[in-house]
């Protein structure tokens, strides 16, 4: 199991062909690497959050992976906490879960 913290308040968002790179060969690629499952906490502004949350849709050539977790925040702490809880299991029965 690999963690992750990337912080996006100060790059804004991703266009759709950047996301579309990530999910289509960025992951996998990470995957084939790492060999393990990864977690990621993503940072956003809060108008970031705010938009992400009313406006975003997956599209639909995109499919999820299933050794990616994310989690989103506003708030750096509480995402270095969620990854924290991670790492001590508090959070697996949780992510397993999601599918």
């Amino acid at each position: 199991m690999r963690l992750y913290c990337t912080d996006l308040t100060s790059i804004g968002s991703l266009t759709r062909e950047q996301e579309s790179w990530l999910s289509q060969e960025y992951y996998q690629k990470s995957f084939n690497k790492l060999k393990t499952d990864f977690f990621v906490a993503v940072i956003f502004s809060e108008e970031h959050f705010k938009a992400v949350v009313s406006n975003y849709q997956i599209p639909s050539a995109l499919s999820p992976h299933p050794y990616v977790y994310f989690n989103y925040f506003t708030d750096q702490q509480e995402a270095l906490h969620w990854l924290e809880s991670i790492e001590k299991g508090q959070d697996l029965a949780f992510v397993s879960t999601v599918s």
